[in-house]
């Protein structure tokens, strides 16, 4: 969630694509904030397009400075819509307004109208930072119903009178878009080339937001709640879409992560701030969501009418992921902590890519052995990469940022082949393996100050938690018993194994179903 605060729910969204031309030419002239209160028929009929970015780019301190702006009349930019037959379209100034709305509702993303459009699991990060927001807004503006109570109050201090009388007087100016829908969005676009860019990944998101990957990835960020891009489709497949993404986000990540790190029960798929996520997500989509070679791009895939192609490519990546952790008898159970995060305790999600490379790779080309070969290798590969963390790391700056997931995918095969031959791999053996040359240097800045900072912490805990970790009885590899535990039977049932406690032990699934038995 990073520092930014959550506004998305503020104005709903809509198809705009679906809306004709309308050339109504009694438009309203500017925007005073009663059009925002609750009854107002103008908020009925405000819409932001569904392909525009969620609100979210805002920090606490930009809330509270706009609206400390627009009560003490300073310049602010105007607003462009776009009126269609059905709706007023908001083409800029979303945040503008959503700031105003949230500070009139008191919804920071924590209230009642984020918990309607979210659901009731609102994530702890998503409420901490609204609390930061509301905290800073009610130091230096205070809150909407205080400031609307003190309008003719003689005896409120000026400034705070001030603000008051300027509440319902001060309006923002508005442009007007003429034209048809398709202009609207060009319209869009060319704003938003100035100001605050799109960045790369909303920018794919928005040229390619009728395709499967995008539907999935929106799906899955919010666990089937927020807006639902998916609505077209037929009640039956959007139930199925939902409940995947729930699955998905439970999996990928829940529980929060929290820093310093004061526990190994860490999120596979690291923070869920929307612009980190959607990135891990397209990604992960694009690689896991087909078995087709090569596999194809985000915009290679046609605009899915029916729902078919967006649960295709849902089922397919997740049971990639029901691979890497999980209880189901194919899960590797791997360790998030030992896999997916470096040295300081932070998420690469180009490791974890990697891994999702290769094991789509193998169920693509039905490789049973590997998953065998993988376990027998998995002591040696585990004690490599937390031995190398910050090497690892080292050499994936060195690597083109395209290159990095294959790159690692066939790092990790080395690493397979190599510890499953019982074969020991230097440092400089892997980076030879990643096409990298030169001397390995493992630099470390010197702290200056006697507090410890948070990314000490989180390497210390990582390193010391590590080392007291449970270990899988059959390959010797980390167990994460949150995410993925088997009930293993020491003395097999068809050997005269009973259930008593003495004969019960811990295992990864794989390990006790796919490679024991």
């Amino acid at each position: 969630m990073a520092n930014h605060v959550i506004l998305d729910a503020m104005i709903p969204r809509e198809d705009m694509g679906r809306e004709g031309e309308d050339f109504t030419l009694d438009l309203f002239k500017d925007f005073p904030i009663s059009h925002l209160a609750k009854d107002s028929p103008h908020l009925k009929l405000m819409r932001k397009p569904d392909f525009q970015r969620e609100t979210n780019h805002w920090t606490p301190s930009q809330v509270a400075t706009f609206i400390a702006s627009f009560l003490d009349n300073e310049i602010i930019p105007g607003l462009i819509l776009w009126k269609s037959p059905s709706y007023v379209f908001v083409i800029d100034g979303g945040h503008r307004l959503s700031a105003l709305r949230a500070w009139m509702e008191d919804d920071y993303g924590d209230g009642a109208i984020s918990s309607l459009f979210y659901g009731p699991d609102i994530p702890d990060a998503q409420k901490a930072i609204a609390r930061k927001t509301r905290a800073l807004i009610e130091k230096h503006v205070g809150r909407f119903s205080s400031l609307k109570a003190t309008i003719g109050n003689k005896n409120a201090d000026e400034l705070q009178r001030k603000r008051a009388d300027r509440l319902f007087t001060r309006a923002i100016q508005l442009q007007w878009i003429q034209g048809n829908a398709s202009v609207a969005e060009t319209s869009f676009f060319k704003v938003n080339s100035q100001g605050t860019p799109l960045d790369e990944t909303e920018t794919k998101l928005i040229k390619n937001r009728n395709k499967p990957i995008a539907i999935c990835a929106r799906a899955i960020l919010r666990a089937g709640a927020g807006h639902r891009y998916w609505r077209r489709f037929p009640s039956d497949r959007t139930i199925v879409i939902e409940q995947r993404a729930s699955e998905f986000y439970k999996i990928l990540f829940q529980p929060e992560i929290a820093e310093p790190l004061r526990t190994l029960d860490v999120p596979v798929g690291g923070s869920v701030s929307p612009v980190d996520a959607l990135a891990l997500l397209i990604e992960f989509v694009a690689i896991a969501g087909t078995r087709v070679q090569p596999q194809p791009t985000i915009s290679d895939y046609d605009d899915d009418s029916t729902g078919d192609a967006t649960i295709k490519c849902l089922e397919n990546a997740l049971a990639v992921l029901k691979r890497i952790v999980g209880n189901s008898a194919q899960s590797l159970g791997l360790h998030p902590a030992v896999y997916f995060y470096n040295a300081r305790g932070k998420y690469s999600r180009f490791m974890f890519l990697g891994i999702t490379m290769l094991l789509t790779d193998k169920l693509r080309d039905n490789d049973d052995n590997f998953f065998k070969k993988f376990t027998k290798s998995r002591r040696g590969l585990e004690r490599f990469l937390m031995d190398n963390r910050s090497l690892l790391g080292i050499m994936l700056q060195n690597m083109g940022k395209t290159q990095r997931v294959p790159k690692l995918r066939d790092l990790f095969v080395y690493l397979v082949d190599e510890y499953s031959a019982n074969r020991e791999v230097t440092p400089e053996m892997a980076m030879s393996q990643l096409g990298l040359r030169g001397r390995i240097v493992d630099v470390v800045s010197k702290q200056s100050t006697t507090k410890f900072s948070d990314d000490t912490k989180s390497m210390v805990f990582l390193k010391k938690a590590l080392e007291s970790a449970l270990i899988c009885p059959v390959c010797g590899g980390v167990l994460d018993p949150n995410k993925s535990v088997s009930y293993d039977h020491v003395l097999r049932v068809r050997d005269g194994g009973t259930a008593e406690p003495e004969n019960c032990d811990l295992a990864h699934p794989f390990c006790n179903t796919g490679v024991k038995n």
